[in-house]
C-alpha cells in the first residue's frame, strides 16, 4: 500500500498513541489522529469538532485495555494492529481503486473507519456526528487557488507533447474521457469545444492523449479549472503537474484573480502543486 505523506503522519501519530494506551493499534487511534492532525480537511475536521479529541481519549480508556491479543502485522506500521484495524486499511484501498487513484489518502482512512462493523468501533462511533465528518473528510471538495502572484513553474514535464486541443480532437477526447473516467465529464468537455478558444489542453504520447485538463467549461460557470485526468501509468510522471499549470497560467494571463478547482479528488496533489487550500464548508 502507498499513502500520501498527510496519511503517513496520522498513521505515525496512530501507532504513538497506541503505543502509550493499549499496545495494539485500533481504528480509534487513527481517527484520534485525524483529529489531531492541523492540515488539509483534518484541520477543519479539528475546527468543527473541537471536542472530538478528549470524547476519544474518554472512549478509549473506557472501551480498551492494555491488549495482549497477538494482532498482525501490516505496513506501514511497525506495531502489531486488531483484525479490525487491518480491514479499515483494506476497505481503504478498495475506496482508493474505485476513485482510480493511486495512493490512500485521509479520506479513504476515514471511509474505511466509519463503514467498519467492528463492534467496539461501532460503539466509538455512536453519538458522534458521523454524516457530517464523512463530509469533511471523505468527499471530493472544492479548493481554491489565489493567481494574483502566480508563477508559472520551471520544473515540468519535458518529454510529454503538450498543446491546446484542436476542433478535430473532439472525437477523441470524448472516446478518452469515457474510456477512462466514464461519462460524468463529458458534457463538460463538449462545453469547452462549443467556444471559440477551446480551454482544453491536452498531453500526447505517440499522437494518443494520455492526459488533459480544462477550465472554464465546469457547471457553466467562468473560474473553474477542471475536470483534469491522466492515465494512471502516467501519474508519477509530472502530467497532471503540467496539464494543470498550463490552465492555471492562461487563467492568469486571461485576467482571473483565483480559479476554484471543482470538486478536487487528491487535495494533497494539489496543495502541493499549486498551493491550492480547501474551501470550508458553510
Amino acid at each position: 500500500m502507498k499513502f500520501t505523506d498527510r496519511s503517513k503522519r496520522i498513521l505515525t501519530k496512530a501507532e504513538d498513541i497506541a503505543r502509550v494506551t493499549t499496545g495494539l493499534v485500533y481504528p480509534v487511534h487513527i481517527l484520534l489522529a485525524m483529529s489531531e492532525e492541523q492540515t488539509g480537511v483534518c484541520s477543519e475536521l479539528n475546527r468543527s469538532y473541537p471536542q472530538l479529541k478528549d470524547v476519544l481519549h474518554e472512549k478509549i480508556n473506557e472501551l480498551y485495555r492494555v491488549d495482549s491479543v497477538e494482532g498482525t502485522n501490516i505496513e506501514p506500521f511497525m506495531m502489531k494492529v486488531s483484525e479490525a484495524t487491518r480491514q479499515v486499511l483494506e476497505i481503504a484501498e478498495q475506496r482508493m481503486h474505485r476513485y482510480g487513484q493511486l495512493v490512500i489518502n485521509e479520506g479513504h482512512l476515514a471511509d474505511g473507519i466509519f463503514r467498519s462493523d467492528d463492534p467496539k468501533t461501532l460503539e466509538i462511533l455512536k453519538g458522534l456526528d458521523v454524516p457530517g465528518m464523512h463530509d469533511i473528510v471523505c468527499k471530493a471538495r472544492d479548493m481554491i487557488v489565489h493567481l494574483r502572484n502566480y508563477i508559472f513553474p520551471s520544473k515540468l514535464n519535458k518529454q510529454t507533447t503538450f498543446r491546446r486541443a484542436h476542433p478535430t480532437d473532439q472525437i477523441a477526447i470524448v472516446d478518452f474521457v469515457e474510456t477512462q473516467f466514464g461519462v460524468g465529464w463529458v458534457e463538460s468537455i463538449e462545453n469547452g469545444f462549443a467556444q471559440e478558444q477551446i480551454p482544453i489542453f491536452l498531453a500526447l504520447e505517440d499522437e494518443y492523449i494520455i492526459g488533459f485538463a480544462c477550465y472554464d467549461v465546469s457547471r457553466n460557470r467562468k473560474g473553474i479549472f477542471g475536470p483534469m485526468g491522466t492515465l494512471k501509468t502516467n501519474r508519477s510522471r509530472m502530467v497532471g503537474f503540467t496539464l494543470l499549470h498550463l490552465a492555471l497560467n492562461e487563467m492568469n494571463e486571461i485576467g482571473y484573480e483565483y480559479a476554484v478547482l471543482g470538486e478536487a479528488g487528491p487535495l494533497e496533489f494539489y496543495e502541493k502543486a499549486c498551493n491550492a487550500v480547501v474551501i470550508p464548508r458553510k
